[in-house]
Order: structure tokens, then C-alpha cells, then sequence
């Protein structure tokens, strides 16, 4: 159930990034040679002005725009209510309230804030903005002026009006009632701009050559393409049903899952049984298809530099070739599909992958992976090239190209150590680490070959013998060695107890009973998982410490127990307290481990012996049932057998004997 639950949260996340507009098919360079068919309007489209000559034409707007001016209606009302008080006679004083509130009413400014050669400004009324005539607009000695003269028509026969406007105070009241407003300046500026200069500068009818094969793109063309594209991007999208859109994109997300699901059950089912393995796989994949998409949008040219081949090196250590290579071309398909110009891309990254897929085994020194990467940055070169040979546009090759697709192959040299961190996140172990654990100077294994040193010589050759069974069958060779080295570790704990570590003269179990005998056999499983804690060995490792005997029985003591005349149903006394193993790595561990110590009794050298031999030690195994759970097919106990059998006979081949010299 956990299964089908992760694959449909990365439904979820394909179905979310999948793109819901239509796709303009045509991608180009200014300066470049357009290398499709001659391209004609399918419908009229507006040409766009370019982003410099939007933001001159605004420039130019804005340098035309009007002053404008806040009316200040406390500087009226004070103004009026101290008229009011005027110590004049009452018909005058009336008359100066009605001419002073009308001289308001055009509004007074300093003479100083207003230009000369302003002919209109723009004057803010509360919320409102009013175009105004400047030469309406008194200033304080106009408007006095203009106050005087009204008062004269209505008083003709007043002899001294001018010196009783002063003397009362009629002319103080005048005071400017606008102030210069830049706030509203800015906001009307970017209002002005935008609505007085027009997007666009003409149309494309339909039908009409937007431009022919081979002709170069020149600044105008290519605004005329950006023009054609944004409009189709705009008109040509989806007009149906929403949901009818949602479907499709849901059939494509179910597919690519599906598509995910079976390559997975054709060439590396095991996965399934590892959680870990198997959310590291969702992960990379989601990972992948996310950055193909994203990257995409931006720019297809963008995509020769994303580094694709990681999606390789990230899976190569822990799955099969076959598996890698299969997800590689399902993930890349998203390019091709929703990207355009995507088929170049595709194929340009399908070579550089198959490159890596194949170069991978060969990386045995960090300073190979650059070497990778070269034959990578030749293999993208020379597929690049070929399309440009195809569509006739070999010319257009840039420095800019070859600086793109050198970034694809070099990045992932950059990235790939980031593969630790992802075995830190996810549990797992890379077939590099399993190779320094495997290696006999570490400081354990030094610890082994210290304290129990023909453990030490078992385990080197259980893990020669089960790396050649492991190749023949095509199981983790790296994991089968690491298993090996580690699966007798607990032996450190009591060395003497076991007969390859014994010296001359010294018999551990001599004074034993078989029960105690057998139990201090035993101990070495629970002691080695012991150990693997302490020095935090992965847990895959110590799986093998576990399985190694499965829970078989210790037959030499519990047949001695029995002879002694020991009760045949203490049985469990004498069993291992392990797993049976379920995987192939550790079964053909259980295999080599029992006839690597079991051949060291036999006392003839021939094939027939062997043949025997290896036929009896893998019989007795699968009758006691310790092979239940792993899945080794009969045919690979075939394989298995045939090359122990032919291992024994180059291991324990006849010697020459030298006759004595006389």
C-alpha cells in the first residue's frame, strides 16, 4: 500500500507542474539565422514596442506632465471668519466675505511657486484633481488688487476705499491657500505615462510573411516575432471546459507514474522491499522532471546547461544500469513535450547519458570524473553539430553554444558530491562506500586481522569467492564484498573460541559442555551487531552479520549433544537467533561462507569431488529452508553452483611435488 501512495504524491507533483497554456514552437536568437520554414501570421496581432522605447516615450510624457497643487481649506475658512469680524460698516463687510470667498475659490499661490511659462497646472480638491488656467490663478497682490476694484464698483462714491481696505485689515486676509504637491506630481507622472503612450506601434494581418527561412533575425524581426509570440501565448490557449484540461494533464501525470511503476517491476523489482531505495528513487525523479519544467520556461537555451546526467549519477551507485538508463528516457521525454524546441535538447542529453551510463564502472579515482566529463562535453558537441549540419544553419554556431553545453557536462562534476548528503537523508550506502568499507586497511577490519586473524584470511576469501558468484548472476558486486569482510566480525569478541583462530597447544572448548560450547558459538552473531553499532556500520552491512547463518543450527555440537545422549528436543538450544536472508547478495553470502569452511575438510582435489560437494552444501541449505525468502531463480542456482564448483577447482587445484635434490 505504501507504494502506490508515494507514486501518487509524485502524480500529485507531475500534475501540478505540467503547463496549462498552449506552446509557441518556434525558439530564437537575435542576430541568428531563422532556421525553421517561412513563417506567415495565422491571425492580426498588434506589433509591441520594445522596452526601451516604452520607457523613452513615458520619459518624454513625463517631462511634459503638470504642476500640481493641494487647495488648502483651512487657509479659506480662517480667511472668511476673520472677515467677518472686519470693523467696517456691515453692508461693506458683507461684500468682503462674498469676494474674498470667490478669490478662493480660483485659488491664491505664491508667485514664486508658480513658473512663467506654465500655462495649465493641475490643482487637488480634496480627492479630486481639477485642470486649472494659470493665468486664473491669483497670487497675493493680484488678488488684493482685484478685491479693491470689486469694491470699488460696488462703492463708487467711497473717497478714501483704499486706505479703509488697509486700515482694517481686509488686505491681511489674503494669504496664498495652494501649496505645491510633488506627491501628486509622481502619481500623476506614472498615471500620464502609461495611459498616453501606447503598448504598440501598428499590426501584422493575418497572413502576412513574418519572416522567411534562412533570413537573419534582425532587432526588427525579432520584435515582430516577440509580438507574434506573446499573442499567441495570450489567444492560442486552452478555451474548453476546465476540467476537460485538468483530465488531460491527469491522463498524462497517471502515464508518466505508470510508465515509472513498470520500469521499476521489469528491471529492478527488488526496489520495492527497500523503502529507502525506493523514496531516494521518487525523489531524483521528481527532482529531475521539476527542474526540466522549470528550467523550460525560462528559456530552452537555458536547458543545454542544466546538468541532466546527474539524474545518472545519482542512481548509478545503488540501481541497475538497465533501470537507470529506462527512468533517464521517461524523465527526458518531459523535455520534448512541453518545451519548445525540446526534440534537440532530448537528443543531445539522451547521448550525453548513455555516455555517462557506460563510463560510470570505469571511475575508480575522483580526477576520472573530469575525464567522463570531456568524453560527455565531445559526445553533446558532436550531436549539437549534427542538428546544425541538418537544418542548415552550421554558421550560426557561437562561442555562446560551446560555453552552454561545456556547463552541461562540467556541472554535474560539481554536484555529484552532493550524492553523501543524499545517503545521509535517505539511509543509503553508495557503491563507493561499500568499496572503502570493503577495503582491508580500514580500521576495523585492521582490528580483525589483529585479534582473530584467521577470521581475517575467512573473510578475504569468502569475499573472492562471493564477488566472482556475484558477477555471474548479476547481483551488487560492491555490497557482497563489504557483507563479506563484515559478516564474521563478532568473532573480535572471542577469538580463541573459533578453530581458525586457535594456536598450538591452545583448545578452547576442551573443558566445555556442547551447550556451553555452542553458546559461545552462537554469541558471535549478537556480538557482531554489537560491534557494527558501535563503529556505525550501515545497517545494509549488518544485515549480513545477520543472515549469515540465518537460523540454522549448529550441527557439530547439537549431533555431539545428541550422542552424549542429550535431548533431541533442546534443539533450539543450539540454533542462531538470526534472519533467513531475503535478499540475493545475502544468500549467496550464506552459500559462500558455508563451503569456503566447509571445503577446507576435504581431502581430494577433483572435479567430481567438488561437483559433490557444492551439490550437497546448496541442497542442504534450501532443504533447511534457510533460501525461503530470498528470490534466487533457478537458473541463478544453476549459475551459482557451476561457478563454485569451478572456483573449488581453481582453488584447491594438485601441486607439483619437487623431487629432492641428490
Amino acid at each position: 500500500m505504501g507504494i502506490y501512495l508515494w507514486l501518487g504524491l509524485l502524480f500529485i507533483v507531475v500534475l501540478m507542474l505540467l503547463p496549462r497554456k498552449a506552446r509557441f514552437n518556434y525558439e530564437y536568437e537575435k542576430g541568428a539565422k531563422w532556421r525553421y520554414e517561412t513563417l506567415a501570421a495565422d491571425f492580426d496581432f498588434p506589433i509591441l514596442k520594445t522596452a526601451s522605447q516604452l520607457q523613452e516615450e513615458k520619459s518624454a510624457v513625463s517631462a511634459e506632465s503638470r504642476l500640481c497643487y493641494k487647495y488648502d481649506h483651512d487657509v479659506v475658512r480662517q480667511a472668511l471668519t476673520e472677515a467677518e469680524k472686519l470693523t467696517i460698516e456691515p453692508q461693506m463687510r458683507g461684500q468682503l466675505v462674498e469676494l474674498i470667498s470667490e478669490i478662493y475659490s480660483r485659488g491664491v499661490i505664491d508667485a514664486s511657486q508658480l513658473p512663467h511659462d506654465v500655462k495649465v497646472v493641475m490643482i487637488r480638491k480634496d480627492k479630486h484633481y481639477e485642470e486649472c488656467v494659470a493665468s486664473e490663478i491669483y497670487t497675493p497682490t493680484s488678488a488684493c488688487n482685484a478685491l479693491y476694484e470689486k469694491m470699488f464698483v460696488m462703492n463708487p462714491s467711497s473717497v478714501n476705499l483704499d486706505m479703509e481696505l488697509n486700515k482694517s485689515g481686509a488686505y491681511d486676509l489674503i494669504t496664498p491657500n495652494l501649496k505645491r504637491d510633488q506627491e501628486g506630481e509622481m502619481l500623476l507622472q506614472s498615471y500620464k505615462g502609461s495611459e498616453a503612450v501606447s503598448p504598440t506601434m501598428g499590426y501584422i494581418s493575418a497572413g502576412q510573411v513574418i519572416i522567411e527561412h534562412g533570413e537573419t533575425i534582425s532587432t526588427k524581426a525579432y520584435q515582430l516575432l516577440e509580438s507574434y509570440k506573446a499573442e499567441y501565448s495570450r489567444s492560442v490557449g486552452y478555451s474548453g471546459p476546465r476540467f476537460l484540461l485538468w483530465l488531460g494533464n491527469g491522463l498524462i501525470a497517471f502515464i508518466f507514474c505508470v510508465m515509472v511503476f513498470l520500469a521499476i517491476v521489469y528491471c529492478n523489482p527488488s526496489v520495492f522491499a527497500n523503502r529507502a531505495k525506493f523514496l531516494y528513487l521518487l525523489f531524483i525523479i521528481a527532482l529531475a522532471f521539476t527542474g526540466s519544467l522549470l528550467i523550460g520556461r525560462a528559456r530552452t537555451a537555458y536547458l543545454f546547461i542544466a546538468p541532466f546526467t546527474l539524474f545518472c549519477l545519482y542512481l548509478l551507485p545503488y540501481f541497475k544500469k538497465s533501470l537507470v538508463a529506462l527512468l533517464y528516457c521517461i524523465v527526458l521525454l518531459v523535455i520534448p513535450l512541453f518545451v519548445t524546441g525540446g526534440w534537440e535538447v532530448y537528443m543531445v542529453y539522451l547521448v550525453a547519458g548513455t555516455v555517462t551510463i557506460i563510463a560510470f564502472d570505469r571511475i575508480t579515482k575522483s580526477w576520472h570524473q573530469f575525464i567522463m566529463a570531456l568524453c560527455v562535453f565531445a559526445s553533446m558537441m558532436l550531436t549539437y553539430i549534427a542538428f546544425r549540419l541538418i537544418e542548415g544553419t552550421i554558421g550560426d554556431f557561437s562561442a555562446d553554444h560551446i560555453i552552454f553545453l561545456a556547463l552541461g557536462a562540467f556541472l554535474p562534476v560539481a554536484g555529484y558530491p552532493l550524492i553523501f548528503l543524499m545517503e545521509r537523508m535517505f539511509g543509503m550506502v553508495s557503491a563507493s562506500r561499500l568499496e572503502e568499507y570493503s577495503d582491508p586497511s580500514n580500521k576495523l577490519l585492521q582490528e580483525l586481522s589483529l585479534k582473530a586473524p584467521g577470521t581475517f584470511q575467512h573473510s578475504l576469501a569468502v569475499m573472492n569467492m562471493a564477488d566472482a558468484v556475484a558477477r555471474s548472476i548479476d547481483a551488487n558486486v560492491p555490497l557482497v564484498r563489504a557483507g563479506a569482510m563484515y559478516h564474521d566480525i563478532g568473532k573480535m569478541a572471542n577469538p580463541l573460541c573459533f578453530i581458525e583462530n586457535e594456536t598450538l597447544g591452545a583448545k578452547y572448548h576442551q573443558n566445555l559442555t556442547t551447550k556451553q560450547s555452542a553458546e559461545a558459538i552462537l554469541r558471535h552473531v549478537p556480538d557482531g551487531l554489537e560491534i557494527a553499532r558501535k563503529y556505525k556500520l550501515p545497517q545494509i552491512i549488518c544485515e549480513f552479520i545477520e543472515t549469515h547463518h540465518g537460523v540454522s543450527c549448529t550441527g557439530y555440537f547439537y549431533s555431539k549433544y545428541v550422542n552424549e545422549g542429550g535431548d533431541p528436543a533442546n534443539k533450539s538450544d543450539f540454533m542462531y537467533k538470526g534472519r533467513k536472508p531475503w535478499t540475493k547478495e545475502q544468500a549467496i553470502l550464506m552459500l559462500c561462507d558455508s563451503i569456503e569452511a566447509a571445503s577446507r575438510t576435504l581431502k581430494e582435489n577433483s572435479p567430481e569431488v567438488f561437483e559433490a560437494f557444492v551439490e550437497k552444501m546448496v541442497r542442504a541449505k534450501m532443504d533447511d529452508g534457510q533460501l525461503d525468502n530470498c528470490k534466487l531463480t533457478i537458473k541463478e542456482l544453476v549459475t551459482i553452483k557451476s561457478v563454485l564448483k569451478d572456483y573449488l577447482g581453481r582453488l584447491y587445484h594438485a601441486r607439483i611435488v619437487y623431487p629432492a635434490s641428490k
